[in-house]
């Protein structure tokens, strides 16, 4: 006898042909488990049917056994699809708060409703560190209850996080943006720059995702931000100067680093006099300050890490951290980070970077570098 395993790959286990071949349609690993038991069946290939192979019996059922264990120890440990999203909240024990506001928001009926949905889930944790009175404002206040819920559910796709996600866009039931980046080398995924702790929780149409945090969803750009800050009005009135506003605003997933007003009074006399007197040598200065094509928040500046910059030289910028804790961009310590942005985000630092080039250059001019 030679047996058939009905399953989504339609495996063959005896090299004769066999009689009868009935494609048998599974949706799940555990749904081939089932139909394996109930539904394996003897189909008698022409020697077998006439007596003529015994061998083809038994090396036939000992590969059907293999193939029957394979499948039934990878279903025992796959996780299981909750039938809705209150049941796979309670799976972890983590989420009661968030649990509690999804109910009273009156959202919950709309999410299991939903053929197709992403839920990005504080932990409780991550409500714990909200100061209390913010905490209360948002539970107390039905229209900021139902904004903030809503910011963290997706309900026009399921989305699953792994390790391709690179700047992919959602859109919330709010229509807040909610940005996915894998930062591979730290094993870390993050959505508007808050660690997901938690992954892929399987619901009946849906995932849920656990959060580190509570997301807030960017409004502006990041030339809106920082045009609007009046600590950043030396670093824009020379970004103006270069000519580069155009540079600046045409990348959707950008890095900055941008140098506060206080970086360049600690400038050494006549750095920035030759910069304004040098287009060319500020104009690299100022891409020297940018990453193109790639959000990375805090939790992806990693120590040893280097970043290609968007100056023409692609020069490279090396992210080192210190024993408390403190991240610098080469000598530029990080003073503020993450402020996230519709296109990307920005981080502060208290140096002006140089890019190697025009430190030579600068040099060479007889100003001493400091």
């Amino acid at each position: 006898m030679c047996l058939l395993l009905l399953n989504p790959f339609y495996i063959k286990i005896c090299s004769s042909r066999p009689l009868i071949i009935s494609p048998f349609k599974i949706k799940s690993l555990q749904a081939s488990v089932k139909v394996f038991l109930s539904h394996t069946a003897l189909f008698f290939c022409h020697q077998c049917y006439h007596g003529l192979n015994s061998t083809c019996t038994m090396n036939s059922f000992a590969t059907a056994l293999c193939f029957f264990c394979v499948a039934y120890t990878a279903a025992q440990t796959l996780p299981p699809r909750y039938n809705d999203v209150l049941a796979a909240l309670a799976s972890t024990r983590q989420f009661t708060v968030f649990s509690d506001l999804l109910t009273k928001s009156g959202l919950l009926p709309i999410v299991n409703s939903s053929l197709h949905f992403t839920v990005f889930a504080p932990t409780d944790n991550a409500f714990a560190r909200l100061p209390a009175a913010d905490f209360e404002a948002i539970k107390n206040d039905p229209a900021k209850l139902a904004d903030v819920i809503g910011t963290h559910l997706v309900l026009t796709s399921n989305v699953h996080v792994g390790n391709v996600q690179q700047d992919v866009r959602l859109s919330s039931y709010n229509h807040h943006q909610i940005r996915l980046n894998t930062y591979n080398i730290v094993h870390t995924v993050t959505a508007d720059g808050v660690n997901i702790t938690i992954r892929n929780i399987p619901v009946l149409h849906g995932t849920v995702h656990g959060l580190d945090g509570i997301l807030v969803p960017p409004t502006t750009s990041t030339a809106q931000i920082s045009f609007n800050r009046a600590d950043l009005s030396n670093f824009t009135s020379l970004l103006v100067s270069a000519n580069l506003l155009n540079f600046y605003t045409a990348d959707q997933d950008v890095t900055l680093f941008l140098p506060n007003n206080d970086a360049f009074k600690s400038l050494s006399p006549g750095v920035l006099a030759y910069l304004q007197s040098h287009p060319a040598d500020l104009a690299e200065t100022i891409k020297y300050h940018i990453v193109r094509t790639a959000t990375i928040f805090s939790l992806g500046l990693k120590h040893s890490i280097t970043l290609t910059s968007a100056d023409n030289n692609r020069d490279q910028l090396m992210v080192l951290e210190d024993d408390a804790g403190g991240v610098s961009i080469n000598t530029a310590k990080i003073v503020q980070k993450d402020i996230i942005a519709t296109d990307g985000v920005i981080h502060i630092i208290n140096k002006v970077l140089l890019p190697p080039r025009v430190l030579v250059h600068i040099a060479d001019s007889g100003i001493v570098v400091g």
